[in-house]
């Protein structure tokens, strides 16, 4: 564990980690973009903000995640569609 996540409570530790659950419905892909969201999300609970304002931050950095999960998605449906179809 970081230094970040040792100062971190549980339930704080869980709402950053909520993207990597991405993993289980994307593999590499997915996994690739919750990774990145949960580093990133780590990163915004090390800074001195308003306990609203990270949760809020946090949860477009997931949302954010998603949204670029199935965007990479459709660009790979559209590049390789026998791979897809």
């Amino acid at each position: 564990m970081t230094e970040e996540e040792n100062n971190m409570k549980w339930y704080e530790q869980f709402f950053c980690a909520l993207p990597i659950a991405l993993i289980s419905i994307g593999g590499a892909v997915g996994g690739l973009c919750g990774g990145l969201a949960f580093a990133l999300n780590i990163s915004v609970f090390s800074k001195k903000l308003s306990t609203a304002k990270k949760y809020l931050f946090t949860t477009f950095i997931t949302l954010g995640a998603v949204l670029s999960y199935f965007i990479i998605l459709v660009i790979l449906a559209i590049v390789f569609p026998d791979t897809f179809g």
